[in-house]
Formats: structure tokens, sequence, C-alpha cells
């Protein structure tokens, strides 16, 4: 019952909220309130000739925009997350960047080339001025105002038509601090091993430094996604996780940029809600991260590897497989094993221990063994050892799904709904064939300090991440298209009906047009954030799909 009144009230204040949002207007390119040419030149000129023109990554292979030496480096790099997160209108996913628009990069010379969502001006940021003059200048010509990273959003959080965009990719720097005391924190405070990295810092680029100090910083399982962007404020699981929290749990301090175009330190002594709201609150809605400070913590000896293929000849042998699977993870999990995993004919994934011992492996990857031994059942379950962190970062670490238009329907699962719910998660996997399946993440996240997060409580008993995914090639039809975005929403729906009214799922790889969100995504935490998000930026100047306060939902 209190569950009950609590969704009623978080609607009531969502509804309150998207009133309030529809007072300000959102001034996109071709509307008549979009700034003329001379205010543009002047506002560039005032940043240093940092504005520029943001096209999409194929536009160079297009009529009047064309070059035969840039297209061909556009084409050669198409999938190449390092190429697209240097491009200022390129994204990971072409779905965020085009929408309905088209702009291939394997069209002939002469066909339409058009801006699709990637917004028209972006402030290529190199300095925090440059976002303070930029936040102010949006708020100033009421524009309707996206946050750039590095393009990785998979719910089109940092792209807009028309609109102006900062870009903090540029802001590189990493500064690592043996005993880092937070601003305003009391006196005879113990200083924490940390690292102060600037906005635009990437992922394998950190682990590199860190290698080198000796040390590993709790971040995500990929090379070019943006270490204080999108990634963080939307929780941050990491194959750390089990030891060590999301990368929330570990991050000790932020500098941003408010909706007032001011600088400021956020952490738990100088506002400790501002501070809670950005570890988990989702997306841009807190501003510009400039900015963030994360734990360190010591090498180990050794990452542990285990890897898993169990594939059946028929669909009753793969049922079985599957379904004693999923029941094995929560053995696994509670034993310090994190992993990814894919459903494909049976069941393949990696899994990660830092200090691992032989012993541990085989006492919790005895039942999967077991499967292996099974009639009709093909595969092995294999452990080794590599010497470090970044060994395994050099050896497995990828962006998956680079240039593609994939979406995806996920939950956190617990221990009881892949104990006990398992033939429905298997049923749903068998009557939606066609679509993607597996597991984003794999773990039991480290939750002690969960309540001074934002992320959904449902991280305290989470085992997994199980997504359900969808693709198209770029020429689909428009409808085509739309039934696939409302079958991943369908999917979405019946995961809920399996965890339940109090489940939840991973913000930044939920589907982007989940209809209960603020639920889905924040639970009974949403009240709190709505409040702060009032509190920090009453004229609701940043906003992305789904984010909290948004009046910017989009639909299939």
């Amino acid at each position: 019952m209190l569950h009950a009144l609590v969704r009623v009230l978080v609607a009531v204040l969502t509804l309150c909220s998207a009133a309030e949002a529809e007072v300000r207007r959102r001034c996109a390119f071709g509307d008549e309130c979009w700034p003329d040419d001379s205010t543009w030149q002047s506002f560039n000129t005032s940043i240093s000739g940092r504005l520029v023109q943001s096209v999409p990554s194929a536009a160079a292979c297009h009529k009047e925009r064309y070059d035969t030496e840039v297209c061909d480096v556009a084409k050669k790099s198409w999938k190449t997350s390092f190429w697209r997160t240097n491009q200022t209108g390129a994204y990971s996913a072409i779905l965020w960047e085009l929408g309905e628009d088209q702009c291939f990069i394997d069209s002939p010379k002469d066909a339409p080339c058009d801006p699709g969502l990637v917004p028209h001006y972006s402030v290529a940021a190199q300095e925090v001025n440059d976002i303070k003059a930029a936040v102010k200048f949006a708020n100033e010509k009421d524009l309707y105002l996206v946050i750039k990273n590095t393009g990785h959003s998979h719910l089109g959080r940092s792209s807009g038509k028309g609109a102006f965009s900062i870009w903090t990719h540029n802001m590189k720097g990493k500064y690592w601090h043996k005993s880092f005391i937070a601003q305003g924190a009391p006196y005879g405070t113990h200083g924490t091993p940390a690292v102060t990295l600037q906005a635009g810092e990437q992922w394998l680029d950190v682990y590199q430094a860190a290698a080198q100090q000796d040390v590993i910083v709790v971040g995500g399982a990929a090379r070019t996604v943006g270490s204080a962007g999108g990634y963080l404020t939307g929780g941050g699981h990491s194959p750390f996780a089990h030891f060590y929290g999301l990368a929330v749990d570990n991050l000790l301090e932020v500098k941003l940029v408010t909706a007032e175009g001011e600088h400021k330190t956020i952490n738990g002594y100088t506002d400790p809600d501002y501070f809670y709201a950005v570890r988990g609150g989702g997306g841009s809605a807190w501003g510009v991260l400039t900015s963030v400070t994360y734990k360190t913590h010591p090498n180990p000896s050794h990452i542990q590897i285990g890897l898993v293929q169990l594939n059946g000849t028929d669909n009753s042998t793969t049922r079985r497989i599957l379904e004693n699977s999923l029941q094995t993870l929560p053995g696994i999990t509670d034993a310090g094993y994190t992993g990814y995993g894919v459903i494909d004919g049976g069941f393949s994934a990696i899994f990660i221990q830092p200090n691992g011992t032989n012993e541990t492996f085989d006492a919790a990857f005895a039942p999967l063994r077991e499967i292996a031994t099974l009639p009709d059942v093909s595969g092995q379950v294999v452990n080794f050892d590599l010497p470090s962190w970044i060994d395994y970062c050099n050896t497995f670490l990828s962006d998956p799904n680079i240039a593609s238009n994939i979406i995806g329907a996920s939950r956190l699962l617990t221990s009881d709904v892949l104990l006990d719910r398992a033939k429905d998660i298997v049923d749903l996997v068998f009557d939606y064939n066609a679509v993607s399946a597996g597991f984003n993440f794999i773990g039991k996240v480290n939750s002690e300090n969960r309540d001074e997060t934002a992320v959904h409580p449902a991280w305290k008993e989470s085992q997994a991440v199980f997504s359900f995914g969808a693709d198209w090639p770029d020429s689909t039809p428009t409808q085509e298209k739309k039934r696939r975005k409302e079958q991943l929403v369908e999917l979405s729906n019946h995961l809920g009906e399996i965890v339940g009214p109090d489940g939840g799922t991973y913000v930044n790889e939920a589907n982007p047009y989940e209809s209960d969100w603020q639920n889905v995504f924040w639970g009974t935490k949403y009240e709190r954030l709505l409040s702060i998000k009032r509190r920090i930026d009453p004229t609701n100047l940043f906003v992305c799909n789904r984010c909290v306060g948004t009046d910017i939902v989009l639909e299939p």
C-alpha cells in the first residue's frame, strides 16, 4: 500500500514538474527565436572561436560538403569508437545521430545528407570558462541545450535536433592524489588515495595511466566511454563492483557548471543533496561536469578470468542450458565474480575476479561445469590468470555496437528472480527470438552505502543486468523501425512483470522509450531527486530524454 501511495505521489509531482517545464522556451535552429548570425558571431568571439557547426559523421561524403580525403577516413573509421568520439557530430548509435533522417556512409555522393538529431552548433570546450559562457548564453537566449561528452548514450541524451551543444570531450587531464581531502571536510579528516579526471577523459586512457601509478580506478568495461559524463551520473557498473561498488560509490567530489553558469565544487560536505543527485540521478540534468575525483585502489596481484561456452543441439536442450545457467549466477556472484554474458543458441560469458584463486573458481563454477556434461550439450568452462587489469584491458576491452542502431530493454535481476523466474525469462528469449538477449553486467555489487546514492534501490539486491536488444540497417523503412522500437517497449513491460513493481534497471542501459521511467529508473528516490532538481535548476535549463524533471520524453 505504501509503495502504491509513493508511486501516486511521484506521478503527481512529475506532472507538476512537466507543467512548470512547459513555461521554458527551447529555441532550436529554424525557430524564430533562434539567435541571428551576428549574435552567434559575437558569442563565438567571446569564447575564442570555439563554436563549431556540427554535422553528421558522414557529411563529408555528400553534396556540398564532399571532401575526398575526409570521406575516405570516415569510411575506414566508420565503426571505430576512437574516431567517432573525436567527431563533434558523431554518436556511437546512428539512431541518435540521424533519427529518421538520412546521411549514410554507404549511400551515393548526391544522396541526401540531413542534419538529423545532430545539434546545429557546438561549443568545443577547452576550459571551464567556455562552459560557463555557453550555459549563460543558452540561459539568456532560451536555447535547447544538450551536453555531449563521448556520445555513447543509449537513451539519446546527448543529441537534439537543431539544439545548441556543449561538447566536453577535449577537456583532458589527470591528477593523482596520495591523500585527497574533499573541500569543506572537517578538520582531522583523513585523506584518500584518489585521481581527479577532467571532463573529457575516457576509460582506457585512465586505465593505462592508472597502471603506471600501480592502482586501479572503478570504471566501465569499455574503452572510449567517458569517465566524467553520463556513465557516472547513471551509476556506473564495473568489473570491480563486487568489492568496491559502483562508480558513484567511489566518487569523492565533482566540479560542475550550474544552471546559473557558476562553477561549483560539489561533495558530501559542500552540498550533500546535490552530491546525492549527481551520484546516480542520471544524464546531464544536474549541470555540466568539468572534473570528477574518484577513489583509487591497490592494483590486484592478478586478474582471474573465467570463460563459459555452453551450446545445445535443439531448442529443448538450449532451454535447459539457459534455465540452469541463470540459476547458477547467484552462487557465482556471491563468490565475488563479475561478468558479461550472451544468449545465442546457448550461454556464453566472461567472468572476472581480482586476486581470484583456482579453489574459489572450481567451487563457484562447478554447477556450470555440470551443465556441460549433460546429454546433447557441448561446451566448456575454463579459467586462467592475467598479470594485471591493464593486461585484461588490452586483451578483452572493446566498444560494442558502434555505428549501429541498437536499443535495449533491461531490468536488474535479484537472486529470487534468477532462481524462481528463470523459466519465465527463457520463455521471453524464445518468444522474442528475433532480438538479441544477454547480460550487460553480472555481479553482486557492494552496496554498503547505497542509500547515499540516487541509483535505484534494487541495486541493493541485484545480481545482474539482463537486457534484450534490437538493431536494424540504416535503410530500414520507418514503419519497421517503429515496430521494432515498440517491440522493445513491450519486452521491457514483460521484464517489469517478472521482476515486480519494486524492480528497476540500470539507467544507462534502459529502454529509451520506457513508459514507467520514473519508477523503473529511480523507484522511491525520484521524489527526492525532483525536489533537488527544482532547487538547483529552477527554470529547467538542463533536460534530456527521461531525465529527472524533464519535458523531453522521446517516443518510438
